[in-house]
Parts: C-alpha cells; sequence; structure tokens
C-alpha cells in the first residue's frame, strides 16, 4: 500500500503545511519589486546579444545598457572574432544565469550580478560614454530596490 505522502506520476503532491515557512523562491515570486529587480538581468543579456548581432552584421548600432564589456572586446579582438563571440556568449550567459537565480530568491545573484554592471559601468566611464553610465545607474538602482525587496520580504516571511 503507497504511504499518502509519496507522489505518483499524474498525482498532485501533497499541500504545503500552512505554518510551514515559505522558500526564497516562494517569497520572490510573491514580491514584485524584487522579480522586476531580477528581470533587468535579462535585459541586459538580451541587448546585450542584440549588440553582438549588430556587431556582426557590422551595424552601426547598439543598445546604451548592454554590456560595455562586450562591446570592449570587440574593439580589442578586431582581428579575432571569435574570442569577441566567446566574450559576448559567456556574460550574456552569465546574466541569464544570474537572472534566474534572482528569480529564484537568491539575493547573492542581485549583488553578483549588480557588481558586474557597475564594473561595466566603469568600464563605459573610462571610455567616456557617460550616456551609457546613466542608464546603467538607472538600472543598478532598480537591481537594488530589487535586493531590498527580496531581503524584507524573506526576513518578514521567515524563508527557508
Amino acid at each position: 500500500m503507497p504511504d499518502s505522502m509519496t507522489t505518483h506520476p499524474g498525482t498532485t503532491p501533497p499541500a504545503r503545511r500552512a505554518d510551514a515557512p515559505l522558500t526564497a523562491a516562494e517569497v520572490a515570486r510573491q514580491t514584485p519589486a524584487a522579480v522586476q529587480g531580477a528581470r533587468w538581468f535579462w535585459w541586459i543579456a538580451g541587448l546585450s546579444l542584440l549588440n553582438a548581432a549588430w556587431f556582426a552584421a557590422q551595424a552601426n548600432a547598439n543598445f546604451k545598457l548592454g554590456l560595455a564589456f562586450t562591446q570592449l572586446a570587440h574593439a580589442v579582438f578586431q582581428s579575432n572574432a571569435g574570442v569577441a563571440y566567446a566574450i559576448d556568449a559567456f556574460f550574456i550567459g552569465s546574466f541569464v544565469l544570474v537572472g534566474h537565480q534572482a528569480q529564484r530568491g537568491q539575493a547573492w545573484a542581485y549583488v553578483l550580478g549588480g557588481g558586474v554592471y557597475l564594473c561595466d559601468a566603469l568600464v563605459g566611464l573610462k571610455f567616456g560614454a557617460p550616456l551609457p553610465v546613466v542608464f546603467h545607474g538607472v538600472v543598478l538602482l532598480f537591481i537594488a530596490r530589487g535586493y531590498h525587496a527580496l531581503n524584507l520580504a524573506l526576513k518578514t516571511a521567515g524563508a527557508r
């Protein structure tokens, strides 16, 4: 006779006890500012991907919210585009993964992604691009707002 706590394919798992603490992922899903902050990492990745595609097409356009690291890679590795595209893939993939972890309520993802994006803003500032730095600052404020909202919600909910 099967135990009532085990689930079988096609059956519904047992409901969570009402007094059980929420998981970090559940808290994150229920905190709009945390979700919005986490989604910025995906925007960064997507806009950087478009920048890489435009570079490949030799178009003279880019998004200011994209990564300066990837644009710098294309400038440095003009003679070896494969290296530049590998750097693009690394940063774009990293921001997708950080966004995913932030969506799951992992506070470290906000800190890591925000720190890398801050360094990216400093690279842009070094090369005299003030407008992208302003956009980076605005995005960093939304990421910080998401981080703060998540931490507050986790403390309030007593999440595990």
